[in-house]
């Protein structure tokens, strides 16, 4: 016959998980999980009794298959009970040949590890008269269907993106490499969030300082919470402040997976579709895997795009605001005339024009990401029309700095990664402000900064700025320029060793 649990508390309310042990009772062992999780709704707990034993199953609704656990465990869990229940000296090696199910079944004695199987979603056994838990594996809950990424879209490659359950993310990277060298090493990371976060990597291909290093400091980190990887980004990255990344987040698997074969790791976390690829340079911020889909001669062209794009989003606004305050003559005397006319009788002067316009195209971006999809990109878009007209309509804006900020927004969506390009947008910002109080030289000595800095910069004790500083020629094949396939092997083997 079945039951449901009493709910009568057995143990004293004081008590912690590290405190409380497995009882041979099993409505005591019912009563402690009770205790130690707070009564939850949704906890269930069900005990078979017989003549002479008895067992009880515990697990959390919504986290497991119920449906596979009344198929494939009970019934032959029941039928072996009914004839062998008082042989427990062969308990394990029977149970694991009548549960008719592929799931993993391990055991163990500590309650707090128990407990810790529970959250997860495994299916807690216990037996009467025993002092141990058996843990089934059966997670089971509804997950989102694997899509294409939307923050990483191609026009040819695959369609597939990560999602937030970790078993199905690993298991998109093993389809792709089947290599028993693959490797996975997993941590728990928040005292309160107990979140999984896994590190994927190539034995023998990896960088092992990078790996000892993000080990060690994933193993270091101290923290409530974490979320999300943007959260373990930060707390893992090289110390000092930053503008820039210094980790990849991607949501495409195969682009973790062409990482891990050119000897970087992969960070995946439950409950994210995003992964952290690392060490990172400057210059994959700028490459797509789509580059090694198409043809090297489009690809090396689609890369000079991109740099292009990247160096007119930082510098077009101060490099107007430079040239129309300081340095008039470095402007063709048509194209002065013109903006001189454009210019008369304007209340401001170039730089609040540039700060205002851009201040107000970064309002609509940020309005258009936050409101409902279908009418985000309708309303940015025709705001930033309507707005522009009617500046310059009223004589607040001239129609030139119109086109240098359309220009520029542009020229921001052309990156592949939304990280670099949020840091492109801050130092924008500054670099105006050098060229409205020192012109061209003001921007020479900020941008002289940012290479320093940049330089000095380190991916998990990797140089950010490889292979220019410091150089290699050999890796030049895929840099700005890339090379076709057949030229650029990456990867050669002499005695053994892997050179990179």
């Amino acid at each position: 016959m079945r039951r449901n649990s009493s709910n009568n508390n057995t143990s004293p309310p004081n008590q912690t998980d590290q405190s409380l042990v497995i009882s041979k009772d099993l409505e005591q062992n019912i009563n402690q999980i009770k205790q130690s999780l707070g009564e939850p709704f949704d906890f269930t707990s069900k005990i078979y009794s017989f003549k002479n034993t008895a067992f009880a199953l515990c697990y959390i609704e919504g986290m497991i298959s119920t449906e596979d656990i009344e198929r494939n465990v009970i019934p032959p869990l029941m039928d072996w009970f009914k004839e062998n229940g008082s042989a427990r000296d062969c308990v394990i090696k029977d149970f694991k040949q009548h549960i008719q199910t592929p799931k993993k079944l391990k055991i163990t004695t500590e309650f707090s590890e128990m407990i810790q199987f529970l959250l997860r979603g495994h299916v807690i056994l216990f037996v009467h008269n025993g002092r141990e838990a058996y843990l089934i594996s059966d997670q089971h809950w509804e997950t989102r269907s694997i899509e294409e990424p939307s923050s990483q879209t191609m026009v040819r490659g695959p369609r597939e993106g990560f999602v937030e359950t970790l078993s199905i993310n690993s298991t998109l990277i093993r389809r792709r490499i089947t290599n028993p060298k693959l490797r996975f090493k997993t941590f728990i990371v928040g005292e309160v969030t107990q979140t999984t976060v896994i590190v994927t990597y190539i034995e023998g291909l990896v960088n092992e300082e990078a790996l000892n290093i993000a080990c060690q400091r994933i193993t270091d980190c101290k923290t409530q919470e974490v979320f999300e990887t943007g959260m373990l980004e930060e707390l893992i990255e090289d110390k000092g402040y930053s503008p820039f990344p210094t980790l990849i987040d991607t949501e495409r698997p195969d682009v973790v997976c062409a990482a891990l074969t050119e000897g970087k790791l992969a960070i995946m976390m439950e409950g994210t579709p995003f992964a952290l690829i690392g060490p990172a340079t400057l210059i994959s911020y700028f490459q797509t895997a789509e580059d090694y889909y198409n043809r090297f001669d489009l690809s090396t062209f689609l890369r000079l795009i991109r740099f292009i794009a990247f160096w007119i989003a930082f510098a077009l606004p101060a490099t107007f605001v430079a040239l129309t305050t300081y340095h008039q003559e470095l402007i063709p005397t048509d194209l002065l005339i013109s903006l001189a006319a454009q210019r008369e009788g304007l209340p401001f002067p170039a730089l609040m024009e540039a700060l205002v316009m851009e201040g107000v195209f970064e309002i609509l971006r940020e309005a258009g990401i936050r409101m409902p999809r279908p009418i985000g990109p309708a309303v940015s878009i025709v705001g930033a029309i309507v707005i522009g007209e009617a500046a310059v309509s009223a004589g607040l804006v001239s129609p030139a700095i119109v086109i240098v900020v359309s220009l520029t927004a542009i020229s921001s969506f052309a990156n592949p990664y939304y990280s670099i390009a949020g840091s492109n947008r801050m130092l924008r910002f500054i670099l105006m402000l050098f060229a409205a109080f020192a012109g061209i030289f003001g921007m020479f000595i900020f941008t002289m900064v940012i290479c320093i800095h940049l330089v000095s910069l380190k991916s998990l004790g990797q140089p950010y700025m490889a292979p220019f500083a410091p150089f290699s020629l050999k890796k030049q094949k895929d840099t700005i320029l890339r090379f076709p396939l057949w030229w650029s092997k990456r990867k050669e083997r002499r005695n053994g060793e892997v050179l990179k």
